[in-house]
């Protein structure tokens, strides 16, 4: 942060020919609303075109805006071309492309950053386009690879480029077309929580799969993308490919956690049969549960289909990124935990708790809050493996062995049907039903008298 504020003091007293240019950063220590930030290492020719383009574009925004060049090591006279026209230079630390990133988001201190190339292939005039989507997701992206998109690029790149971003969608199952385009917009609040390390072009994979995994939003709008005006690309594409598919195998891994935020959306759909048919049975079952109340908290939510099944539903999690992926307008979601449910005593008429308590340890407290906030005559909705069988420890072991990312080793309390009615029935309710998903899930309905 230092370093910028350096550099913006550096910027404000440069050339008598740079006060042509908009300078929204008057003042010792404020920062802009948007900061564009362009990588560059020897682009003195094309900026000397792009940054005029780029001020021009910001003079139609009405929020304070500055642009900032981060200086790779270039060997012309990009810097002196840069603070001639108006932008911050900041000298770069770390190598390739994500260091370039990397060090704008810990230096530039402002609500949006929107990254673009230096090489004229990003038309300036997509900045409006982008800013204009900033309330509707976290990461906007100019995408080539959507409807209405296209890019203008040999055949064996756009080939390469096509195939690796397809690759990254199926296997990864992210509804993102463009997955390597360098021109987006980043609510900073979001991506600065982000723990990125890669510094090559894979930089832009890992910051989509991490944010999708956080529950962040992402869209994409369609873009043209257009030849480098002067000079030659620094992508090698043997290169390119290869730091991909090693991001790949290390994304693979955290996409299919129970890290991601959207696990068990995903697992409603998932492409594996079993899987698939659980969470469905599973649902099936609460919503029957469910039936007509009115009033219903879903403790311990997730990312479930629940709150789409039972849209009246409030949805309660610990964990905030399961939160953040769960968004919709008018949906009701409360961040909070189940050993103290920030709800008033009967609240609700039904209280769903599935999937919880056996990854927490077992306390009175849980079960108290949970029974504290139905009202009389209302019902408990309790889902867990059930320990008693030979069923779910056989189940637990295949999905530990064939899905090691999954919940087997989350499992730390272990109920059974006996242990579990038993223990409902002392705190005063009645078993009124249950269900089974292949005799190895219990879901447990039971009233609380009124």
């Amino acid at each position: 942060m230092v370093a910028a504020r350096a550099a913006i003091r550096k910027a404000e007293v440069a050339s008598g020919e740079a006060s042509r240019y908009p300078q929204p950063l008057m003042g010792e220590i404020r920062m802009p609303t948007l900061a564009i930030v362009v990588p560059c290492l020897d682009e003195a020719a094309n900026l000397d075109t792009l940054l005029p383009q780029l001020h021009e574009v910001l003079r139609g925004i009405a929020v304070t805006s500055a642009v900032f060049v981060i200086d790779g090591g270039s060997s012309d006279d990009s810097a002196a071309v840069a603070e001639r026209h108006g932008a911050t230079v900041i000298q770069q630390r770390g190598t390739g492309y994500g260091g370039a990133i990397k060090t704008a988001f810990e230096d530039i201190d402002a609500e949006w950053l929107l990254t673009l190339d230096a090489d004229c292939s990003h038309r300036p005039a997509i900045v409006r386009y982008l800013f204009a989507m900033r309330e509707s997701a976290d990461i906007v992206i100019a995408s080539r690879y959507i409807r209405e998109g296209h890019a203008e690029m040999p055949f064996t790149r756009q080939l390469l480029s096509r195939i690796l971003n397809r690759t990254f969608r199926t296997i990864l199952d992210l509804d993102i077309h463009d997955l390597s385009s360098g021109y987006r917009l980043y609510r900073r609040a979001a991506i600065s929580k982000l723990d990125l390390r890669y510094t090559t072009y894979a930089f832009l994979q890992e910051t989509l799969v991490k944010a999708y995994c956080e529950g962040y939003q992402v869209r994409e709008i369609p873009f043209h993308y257009h030849p480098r005006r002067h000079g030659r690309s620094h992508a090698q594409l043997v290169r390119f490919a290869r730091d991909y598919l090693a991001t790949l195998r290390g994304m693979w891994r955290l996409r299919n956690s129970i890290e991601s935020a959207d696990y068990d959306n995903r697992a409603f759909n998932s492409r594996i049969w079993l899987q698939k048919y659980w969470q469905r049975s599973r649902y099936r079952h609460i919503v029957r549960f469910i039936g007509d109340a009115s009033r219903v908290l879903d403790a311990g939510c997730g990312s479930t289909q629940i709150l789409n099944g039972a849209p009246e539903a409030v949805g309660m999690d610990i964990l905030r990124r399961k939160l953040r992926f769960m968004r919709r307008p008018g949906r009701q979601l409360v961040a909070g935990s189940t050993n103290a449910l920030p709800f008033a005593d009967e609240a609700f008429q039904v209280v769903i708790s599935s999937q919880v308590i056996e990854h927490i340890p077992e306390q009175d407290a849980v079960f108290e809050e949970l029974v504290r906030c139905i009202e009389p005559g209302g019902r408990l909705i309790l889902g867990t493996p059930d320990y008693g069988g030979w069923q779910w420890p056989l189940i637990e072991k295949a999905y530990a062995f064939f899905k090691p990312t999954g919940y087997a080793e989350e499992h730390i309390t272990h109920y059974t049907f006996d242990s579990l009615t038993t223990r409902l029935e002392e705190m005063g309710l009645i078993i009124e039903d249950h269900a089974y998903i292949m005799k190895g899930e219990l879901i447990i309905a039971a009233r609380k008298p009124g």
